[in-house]
């Protein structure tokens, strides 16, 4: 376990810049925000102190909106503290791996989990549906661009957290619900906007 630090955050990935350029109007749910401390629980007890005692405010009303910008300093710092500096991008993936599950324990989580087919396509449309309602977040857009039995092609707009680290690692997650194998790749059209291929295992 390493000290919490934001500068070494800030040496070792493009989390400063990044910061710099999410407006303050951008929101995510408090769902994800808890999300982040539960997960830090089950890393470790040590994990789980550190990111308590720098934050110190770690539990959030489930469907209000907070700051994206906070959400995604929060998650680095969570990884640097477990993994490293030199691992925060890594720690991403594998940290928003758990996004779905949260949004899944939701209210309107389980209630739209409940009534749709449970294929990959089905959970994915689900999710494209999610974002157009601006249940999960209020900026960002998630689309599903073409479904075939060998790959799937969805896109990212606006999205703020690193779509090459975080978004990959959701959409692992999602592969892992749906009981399907497969290897996502993130191809970046620019810092905030990219296609994110699922190529499906035989």
């Amino acid at each position: 376990m390493n000290e919490a630090s934001l500068r070494e955050c800030f040496a070792h990935s493009d989390l400063e810049w990044r910061l710099s350029q999410i407006p303050a109007t951008a929101m995510c749910r408090g769902a994800f925000f808890n999300m982040l401390d539960e997960r830090a629980a089950l890393l470790s007890r040590d994990t789980q102190a550190a990111y308590r005692a720098f934050f110190r405010v770690t539990r959030f009303v489930p469907f209000r909106m907070y700051p994206v910008s906070d959400y995604l300093t929060r998650m680095a710092i969570l990884c640097q503290v477990h993994w490293g500096a030199g691992q925060v991008y890594e720690g991403m993936r594998t940290i928003q791996a758990s996004a779905f599950d949260a949004w899944a324990r939701t209210l309107l989580g389980r209630a739209a989990l409940a009534v749709i087919d449970p294929s990959l396509d089905g959970v994915l449309r689900m999710i494209e549906r999610a974002y157009a309602s601006r249940t999960l977040n209020n900026h960002a857009d998630f689309r599903v661009i073409r479904v075939s039995e060998s790959e799937v092609v969805t896109r990212f707009e606006n999205e703020y957290l690193p779509i090459e680290h975080a978004m990959v690692g959701a959409l692992e997650a999602v592969l892992t619900l749906c009981r399907t194998r497969g290897v996502v790749r993130a191809e970046l059209e620019g810092p905030f906007d990219g296609t994110v291929r699922i190529q499906l295992a035989e």
